[in-house]
Formats: C-alpha cells, sequence, structure tokens
C-alpha cells in the first residue's frame, strides 16, 4: 500500500466546509503515456506499465506542463501524485499562466525507490491557468502513476515558528555595516571604544571583523595602516601574536550583554595587493598560514567568541606583484584564479583543509564554524567558490570533537523576499515547507561530501537570512522603501535550524544613535530565543514606561504577513507594526492590544517566567483598561498565566474579557476546566482601570493549596474590591506549570484557515498597564 504524505501540518476545514464539496477537475493516469502533460527535453518516456509512466529524467531542469485547466474561480487547488523516486528529496510544482518563483510551491519527496502519494496544496488559480511538474532529479528512473487536481478544499493556515522552535536557536549577524564606514565600522575597536553598542544591537550575536593596528602592519611587511584580520589570515606573511593580544584587549573590555554567540570574520580576502601570495603547495608558505589559522581561533579562545564565519565565496583573484612595481602585477601570471582556493589540485586542498583544521583546534578544540556555501548542487560550476568543496572536505578529514560545521546554506537567505525588490520580480517563496523541505536537502548533500559519515556527525543544520532594518535602523542618507529594502522569512529560518542562523544586511547601520527605537520584530525574536539562561524571571514589575521588549516581552507575529501598505515614494512596502494586534504605546505607558479575528494560532505579548509552583506563596497582578468591548462576545482578549507550547485556552489561568457581563475566569489543567463567571453590578465599564490579582497560599496540615482570584477598581497599586473566589488546589500538581504571563488573543480550533473576506466586526481594544509577578512574603 503507498503511504499517504499530507505535507502542511494538518489539513482542518473552515466550519461549514463539506469535504464531499471538493471538485475533481482532473485525474490523469499514466499507464499509456504521458499525454495530455507536454514534457520538455530533458525527459525521457522509458515505457509504460500498470504502475504507470516510467521517467528518465536528465538535468538540470526536467518538466511536465499541464493542458490549460478550467479552474473555478476563488477556489483552492489540491494536488495528488503518486510515484517512487531514488532521487533528490523534493518536487515542485509551479502554476499560473506564467511560470515564476512567485508561483512555486515545493514538497518533501522520499528518495526510498518506494511508492509515496504526495498531497500539495497551491492556492485559488484563474480559469486557463496550467501546472507544472518538476520531479525530482537523480537515482534510478521515475515512476509516476497519477496526477489527480481538485478544488474547493481549503488551504490551511501555516503554523508560525513555535516557543519550542525558537528556544535556543540564534541569531547572528553581519553585514557592510561591520566592514565599511571607515572608523564608524563596527569592529573590534569601535565596539570598545561604544559600549552603548551592544544595548541595542537586536540579535543573539555578531559576526566581528578583527582590526589589526597600523603598527602591526608594518612589521609584517605592508604599508602602516589598519586592516581586517580576515584581510591577511589566507596571505603568507605572518600574524604577530602581540597583534592578536592587542585585539583581545579590545573585545575582552566590551560588555557583550545579551551577545551570548559572536563569531571572528574568516572571508577570504587579500588586503595586501599581491604582497603575500601564498602557494599551497609549499610547506613554507603552508606554515605561515597555519600559524595565522592558530592566532585566529587563539583570538576566539582568549575572548569567548565561538569559532569562525567563514565565508566561501571568494571576492577576488591571486595577483602577483612585480619586483619593480611596474607593471604593478606580473601580466605573465594568471589573472582569474580565484583567492585563496581556486588555484590547486582538489587533493592538494583536501590535504590543507585537514592540517588547517588541526591547527585551529589545537587553540580552539570546540570551534564551531559557519559556513556561507558548501556542499550543495548549486555551488557546483559557481566560480567564487572553486576549490571550496576540495578544502571543506580536508576539514571533514581532520576535523575532531567537540567542533561543529554548521551549514550556513547562504541562498536560504532569499527566501521570503518580497516581490519588486533587488532579486525578484515576483518575491521568493518563504513558507514553512520551503524552510522544512530545505533543511532536508541539506542533509541529503552529505552525498556531495568525500566523507558522508563524518558529515552527518559533524555537520549541523544552520539558514541564512537577509533582513535590512529599514526604517529603523537605515544607513544614514539611504532612502527607505527602496527594492533593496528587504527581509526574508528569519522566524522560520531559526524554526528549521539547528541552532544558529547567519544574517546579513547591506543598508542597515546600527550603532548610530543608541537612543533609536529597535526594530520590534528583531527585539521580539532575540527574546524568544532563549540565549542567556536568565529570560524566565522568578520576579517582575512591568510598568509599561519604556518598550517592553528591552526589558524581555516578546510577541507572535508572521514575517510574510507585515509588510505595511507601500508608502508615496516607496517601490516596496516595509516592515510595519500598523497590522499587528499589539503594540507599545509611549503615550499611555501601556500595552495597546486589539483582537483580530480568531485563527488557530498561537498570538500573545507574553513575559517568560519561571513556573511558580504551589508548594511556595506568590502573587500575580494585571492592571488593565477596556477601552472598547467588540461585536463579537466569542472572540474575547484574554489576561493571565500561559502554558507557552499550549493553546490559550489549556493549562491556563486566564480572564476572558467576552463582554461588559460576560467576563469568566478560567482555570484550565490537561483539559479539566473550572469556570467562574466574574458578575458585577453594571459589569465591566469600558475606560475604568481594573486590577486582576491571584494568590497562591500553599497547602497546609488541614487544608489544601488555594488560589484566591479577584478584581478590583484600580488606582496606582490599590483599588476597591470588586469580586473575589477562592479555588482549593488538591494534590501537588494541580496547577500547570505556567511559564509565561501574557495577553492573548482568542485561538479558535475550529478556525484553522485565514479568514476568506475583511472581518466587519468591531473589535475590542485594551491597555495593559501595569503587570506584576513576586513571591509572597
Amino acid at each position: 500500500m503507498p503511504s499517504m504524505i499530507t505535507l502542511l501540518p494538518f489539513l482542518l476545514l473552515s466550519p461549514g466546509t463539506d469535504p464531499a464539496q471538493a471538485t475533481l477537475l482532473a485525474n490523469y493516469t499514466f499507464t499509456q503515456g504521458l499525454a495530455p502533460w507536454t514534457p520538455n527535453a530533458q525527459i525521457k518516456l522509458l515505457g509504460t506499465s500498470n504502475e504507470g509512466a516510467r521517467l528518465a529524467l536528465q538535468a538540470p531542469d526536467p518538466f511536465l506542463v499541464s493542458p490549460a485547466l478550467n479552474f473555478p474561480a476563488g477556489k483552492p487547488v489540491t494536488v495528488t501524485l503518486r510515484m517512487r523516486s531514488s532521487g533528490e528529496p523534493e518536487g515542485q510544482f509551479y502554476f499560473g499562466k506564467e511560470f515564476s518563483e512567485a508561483n512555486l510551491q515545493s514538497f518533501e519527496v522520499f528518495p526510498d525507490g518506494k511508492w509515496h502519494e504526495y498531497t500539495v496544496r497551491l492556492p485559488a488559480q484563474a480559469p486557463g491557468a496550467f501546472l507544472r511538474f518538476d520531479p525530482p532529479c537523480g537515482g534510478q528512473p521515475l515512476e509516476l502513476t497519477f496526477i489527480r487536481v481538485e478544488t474547493g478544499l481549503p488551504i490551511p493556515l501555516e503554523p508560525w515558528a513555535t516557543p519550542a522552535e525558537l528556544r535556543g536557536k540564534k541569531m547572528v549577524c553581519g553585514g557592510q555595516f561591520t566592514t565599511s564606514g571607515g572608523d564608524q565600522a563596527v569592529t573590534s575597536r569601535y565596539l570598545a571604544q561604544h559600549p552603548e553598542f551592544t544595548a541595542s544591537f537586536p540579535y543573539d550575536g555578531l559576526i566581528i571583523p578583527a582590526l589589526i593596528d597600523a603598527k602591526w602592519s608594518k612589521t609584517m611587511g605592508l604599508p602602516e595602516e589598519d586592516r581586517f584580520l580576515h584581510g591577511v589570515v589566507w596571505n603568507s606573511t605572518r600574524i604577530p601574536p602581540a597583534a592578536i593580544d592587542a585585539i583581545a584587549t579590545d573585545l575582552k573590555s566590551v560588555k557583550w550583554r545579551g551577545l551570548t554567540d559572536n563569531f571572528l570574520n574568516y572571508s577570504m580576502i587579500d588586503s595586501t595587493r599581491g604582497r603575500f601570495m601564498p602557494d599551497f603547495t609549499n610547506d613554507n608558505d603552508w606554515a605561515i598560514l597555519e600559524h595565522n589559522a592558530r592566532q585566529a581561533a587563539r583570538l576566539c579562545r582568549l575572548t569567548g567568541m565561538k569559532g569562525f564565519w567563514l565565508d566561501t565565496e571568494q571576492y577576488g583573484n591571486y595577483r602577483w606583484r612585480t619586483e619593480s612595481g611596474v607593471p604593478e602585477f606580473d601580466p605573465k601570471r594568471p589573472a582569474n584564479l580565484q583567492f585563496p582556493l581556486g588555484k590547486d589540485t582538489p587533493e592538494v586542498l583536501r590535504k590543507r583543509g585537514a592540517q588547517w583544521i588541526r591547527a585551529v583546534q589545537e587553540e580552539l578544540p570546540g570551534v564551531k564554524i559557519i559556513i556561507t556555501f558548501a556542499w550543495s548542487p548549486d555551488a557546483n560550476g559557481y566560480e567564487p567558490i572553486k576549490g571550496a568543496n576540495g578544502f571543506l572536505n580536508g576539514i571533514l578529514d581532520g576535523i575532531q570533537k567537540p567542533a561543529q560545521l554548521i551549514h550556513g546554506y547562504e541562498n536560504t537567505f532569499y527566501f521570503g523576499q518580497g516581490p519588486g525588490t533587488k532579486h525578484t520580480r515576483d518575491g521568493f517563496p518563504g513558507g514553512r515547507e520551503r524552510f522544512e523541505s530545505t533543511r532536508a536537502k541539506i542533509r541529503q548533500w552529505r552525498a556531495f561530501s568525500s566523507n558522508p559519515e563524518k558529515y552527518d556527525a559533524f555537520l549541523r543544520t544552520g539558514m541564512a537570512a537577509w533582513v535590512e532594518d529599514d526604517p529603523w535602523a537605515n544607513w544614514p542618507g539611504w532612502p527607505s522603501g527602496g527594492t533593496e529594502s528587504f527581509w526574508s522569512n528569519l522566524p522560520l529560518a531559526l524554526a528549521t535550524s539547528d541552532e544558529y542562523v547567519w544574517v546579513w544586511s547591506e543598508h542597515t547601520r546600527y550603532g548610530v544613535d543608541a537612543k533609536a527605537p529597535v526594530n520590534p520584530f528583531l527585539s521580539s525574536l532575540r527574546n524568544r530565543t532563549f540565549n542567556t539562561g536568565q529570560e524566565q524571571v522568578p520576579s517582575l514589575t512591568e510598568d509599561f514606561q519604556t518598550d517592553p521588549l528591552q526589558n524581555g516581552w516578546h510577541f507572535d507575529f508572521d514575517m510574510l504577513a507585515i509588510a505595511g501598505a507601500k508608502k508615496t515614494g516607496h517601490q516596496v512596502p516595509l516592515m510595519s507594526t500598523e497590522n499587528m494586534p499589539y503594540h507599545w504605546d509611549p503615550s499611555a505607558k501601556a500595552l495597546a492590544v486589539q483582537s483580530q479575528p480568531p485563527i488557530r494560532q498561537r498570538r500573545r505579548f507574553a513575559r517568560p517566567i519561571a513556573s511558580p509552583t504551589t508548594t511556595k506563596p506568590w502573587n500575580a497582578s494585571i492592571h488593565f483598561q477596556v477601552e472598547q468591548f467588540g461585536s463579537n462576545p466569542d472572540n474575547p482578549l484574554l489576561l493571565g498565566l500561559f502554558t507557552a507550547d499550549q493553546p490559550a485556552g489549556r493549562d491556563s489561568l486566564t480572564l476572558r474579557l467576552n463582554g461588559p457581563d460576560t467576563t469568566t475566569l478560567v482555570l484550565d489543567r490537561d483539559g479539566q476546566t473550572r469556570q467562574v463567571p466574574v458578575q458585577l453590578p453594571g459589569g465591566l465599564r469600558p475606560g475604568q482601570p481594573y486590577a486582576l490579582a491571584c494568590q497562591l497560599q500553599p497547602a497546609s496540615q488541614s487544608s489544601p493549596a488555594t488560589l484566591t482570584l479577584s478584581l478590583s477598581e484600580s488606582t496606582g497599586t490599590t483599588g476597591k474590591p470588586l469580586f473575589q473566589t477562592s479555588l482549593p488546589l488538591p494534590g501537588s500538581n494541580s496547577l500547570p506549570a505556567f511559564d509565561e504571563i501574557a495577553v492573548a488573543l482568542w485561538e479558535s480550533p475550529s478556525v484553522p484557515t485565514a479568514p476568506a473576506t475583511p472581518a466587519t466586526e468591531k473589535p475590542s481594544r485594551l491597555l495593559v498597564q501595569r503587570v506584576q509577578l513576586k513571591p509572597a512574603p
């Protein structure tokens, strides 16, 4: 029996949707041939049987195109196919009247040579549109039984990155702001001179360009000027240990705050203008490169950096200077060899790669190396990384535990970039499936290495993202909303990585104004990665006098839906909070929250806490003010204590604000719910400040633990009591393991898809003015 693979995480139907309403549009079987589908020249029909067509596929781009289909307007499309393959772990469907990257849905393929059925969800298509199937290349001939096309089934809403998927992950950022700008480049020296930089940098780590002082350049036989360490590590000039000590002194003076995972820039650049071109076949030259690698690793060890960011994209060529200097470079030597790996044979590079990693591990045994391009099919034949695979294969030969290699596949930083930007007319797909299938491919790329077993043992899956922090931290003078103001889907890059995502930018300038507002999306993500070990606090007092994102709060969002309306004079939309249900209001000194139509999605503004227990007394309170009750009482806002990886109504203690006369206190433990209606004369009044208080009294010899819940009118920290109830808590585990205090939007398990039409209901609006959690005296 074939197995059924549903590629999106779940298929649930909108209310009122009957599976029987799905319409079979076409059912193509291939037991007699491929017609009416049309193959291109890269597909050869080898034969047919009762199981279908047997196809030989030739790279680079085999595909089949359907006839024009009479799609009904506005109906999502479901494509089901049966095939078996031993090739690449990904297939693709293009759709529309013209094919582009914006109209593409990838899906994971099991390359085990067994029969599988695959279901692929596509958006609604116009009448007369086509489908194009790009089957997976490689392996044995592919066999294809049928392709079935149906309409009418809704596309499930794609789950956003969950708290569990983000915790323990790290965003490590570098870009032109680190290497351009003269004295203002964010280098090792800049960091020492600008202690305020780390306070507002919205990432978990920095890719640091170490700066060698000019006086050391002179001792290396170079002009007396400052230069980047990564501009000389690949040259046959010995870096003085004292120069490394001076850089270490700068970096040791930095207060890193939340920057827990920093990496040394180890790019492949010649900044000596051909004065010290290395010969990898010369042992004396190579001994100098090994020395330089040891010194770079020693710098990491001395300063707590995790390791290297190894950019294998070579940005220049070998060039040999003439003795006279006229002309400057020898015209008889080749001028088109990539520096430093493009000159030598794979055998030489593999030998040197093994020696290089051994030298690095002598100083830093646990080195982590983020590699931008490594062992991928699209890298083969790409001239700027010529020779990289040979050198990296040597690293695999020589690497020993506990070191790690991180495959930070650079092309993932396009995933999710919007239409109209520099790199794409139509935008790049950036949904969960795109990242998950790429993760699967990175593991499959072991076949491109010379040592698949060590690839499996030492290589971890990373991702890349490109984020221009426009308009929060634009490079001075750079116009907002230009075609190079783009961002990719950073949350899902984090969710599908093992640990690290490296982030690039070219028109962002961090550190210009320490008092400038920070990007709320980046700040929220950093607060969700839990890298300092201090995110879950046992007590807190938040009065929202300053931006709560600077105090450890975070919120849920979908990176693919944060673009605001395109402003006048802008070529592309910017990241915007205008569609977000929550934002800090500095004038009101409060968190402003507005309800949105319910969907099956976590949407909270939360502060992580250490789980309070029933064995020690504690108090929690939330001061709030309802500005407006919405028109839908089944779509409440919730205040209270939650469990991060559970729906808002599960394992939580909440005040549900359904309406002025329908407010309810709800305690849920493992699906067992206790509800207490809050009955107030006249109900809750918009504009009136209230305080919700929770007090836990531990069990005594004569009575169980008790949770006392109360609501009062709020004036400062005191107020007039309005309502109180007590809930006995028999048993030590009668409370959930609350791990966040939050305001939440309602999550409806019956509405997994996005609303088909804009919401017309009047929203609820709320101000949260103060939040407190503390042990009781």
